[in-house]
């Protein structure tokens, strides 16, 4: 059984390469499931058995990277909020072909829909560590998700030049009502 679930990673992360590749070279929409499992070098039954279609590749990826992301995360001191959000961005910088394939291929809504969760968590323990009442909190963690989502989006799409530091400074100040002049004379 572990010799088969060990398989079974194996095919999924050569699918996952595969299709990053394939999305480099051309519109997302264009690729075939035969072309993509031909150049990860599965058969059509192995991507079948894990997946229904392309977009599950995506899916399934990002769940993982989230449930990981979180993880570490959380492990962050919980006073220490710049450092989260330090943390997010290079999360995130590591994946820089995923994001940019995803842009191209106009599948960004899939960074949102799959880490609702994790923009939420990292907002409310950002924001959230001033109380506000509930009824006004969950709309402020709604905004701030938000806000999370579209900033890596544009990061992204500049080519990630601020750093992972400055990014965590700009968001933190922003957060927390402080200055974002002083960050940006940083």
């Amino acid at each position: 059984m572990g010799n088969n679930n060990s398989q079974n990673i194996i095919t999924k992360e050569s699918i996952f390469t595969a299709l990053m590749i394939l999305m480099e070279k051309k519109n997302f929409k264009e690729i075939s499931i035969t072309e993509l499992t031909k150049k990860a070098g599965v058969s059509r039954m192995a991507f079948y058995r894990n997946y229904n279609n392309l977009e599950d590749i995506i899916t399934d990826y990002l769940d993982e990277f989230f449930e990981e992301s979180y993880k570490e995360l959380v492990i962050c001191e919980k006073n220490d909020n710049n450092e989260i959000l330090i943390r997010f961005f290079s999360y995130f910088r590591e994946h820089k072909k995923l994001i940019d394939n995803l842009i191209k291929a106009n599948l960004a809504n899939l960074i949102l829909e799959r880490c609702t969760n994790i923009f939420y968590s990292l907002s409310k323990e950002v924001v959230c560590s001033n109380p506000h009442p509930e009824e006004v909190q969950r709309f402020i963690i709604e905004f701030v998700s938000g806000g999370l989502y579209k900033i890596l989006i544009e990061w992204a799409k500049s080519g990630m030049k601020e750093s992972d530091e400055k990014m965590g400074s700009i968001i933190h100040s922003l957060m927390t009502g402080a200055s974002v002049k002083t960050i940006i004379a940083d």
